[in-house]
């Protein structure tokens, strides 16, 4: 029970737990500072996260921070100079977070997830912050985005990937995810690799993406982290199964993860 009411209120936004409020209020003032150092910003985190939270509470502190900045800007609370300097000073906070959790998790051997964006997405900040809640977790990941959607890097990527993850908010956008999608699918011989899709324009076209044949969609950094832990979880049940002998029954090609 107390590890459910914890997922339910990450799920739900660290903005929304009103423990946070204070400090969440004064790293969102200082974010926008122009002379506002991020180790600075660190070391608030630092005072305002209690030493026992688990190094997701920080991700999420981050995420609530980028969304709050979001609302003000949609509300014309700050302005596009504000979000400019927020939004580069979040980049810089998450590659310090990113070298800290690495250095501590390092693993001999991780789940591989690809995260990326069709080529012309601007809105690519929620990938940043889905890799650094990954690196929470010990896993390794690549983000794609900009002119590495295109060619042989991303197909590269796609050859060694056990998970995709793909942000799509810009719904003018719909060729160039479908061009990833079919890459995917694609890349690499076997069964399909698991797509995990999130955004704006994905919780807009739910139709569209069963046609594809999308395995999940997510509406939150922390939902799409819990799904790829989910699928990586059945894949290791497969392994076992298959290696015990036993069998899995099938579903389009795919195990359904029935042992018999």
């Amino acid at each position: 029970m107390t590890v459910e009411k914890l997922a339910t209120r990450y799920d739900m936004g660290l903005e929304h737990d009103r423990r946070y409020d204070t400090a969440l209020a004064d790293f969102c003032a200082q974010l926008v500072q122009p002379a506002m150092r991020a180790s600075a910003l660190r070391e608030l985190m630092r005072r305002e996260i209690p030493a026992d939270q688990p190094d997701i509470v920080s991700v999420l502190f981050i995420e609530a921070a980028a969304r709050l900045l979001g609302q003000k800007w949609s509300t014309d609370d700050c302005n596009f100079v504000d979000v400019t300097i927020g939004a580069t000073r979040i980049q810089e906070i998450i590659r310090l977070l990113s070298f800290e959790f690495r250095n501590r998790r390092s693993r001999a051997w991780a789940p591989f997830v690809v995260i990326t964006t069709p080529a012309g997405e601007q809105h690519t900040l929620a990938q940043h912050i889905l890799g650094l809640l990954l690196d929470t977790m010990g896993w390794s990941s690549q983000i794609l985005n900009g002119k590495d959607v295109q060619g042989a890097g991303l197909r590269s990527a796609l050859k060694r990937a056990d998970m995709i993850c793909i942000g799509w908010s810009n719904h003018r956008l719909k060729t160039e995810f479908k061009d990833i999608v079919t890459m995917a699918r694609s890349a690499a011989p076997g069964p399909p690799i698991p797509i995990v899709v999130g955004g704006a324009a994905a919780l807009n076209s739910v139709d569209f993406l069963v046609s594809l044949g999308i395995d999940c969609i997510c509406d939150s950094v922390y939902s799409a982290s819990r799904i790829l832990e989910k699928f990586h979880e059945l894949e290791a049940i497969g392994q076992q199964v298959e290696a015990s002998g036993r069998r899995a029954t099938g579903n389009d090609g795919r195990p359904d993860w029935l042992i018999r």
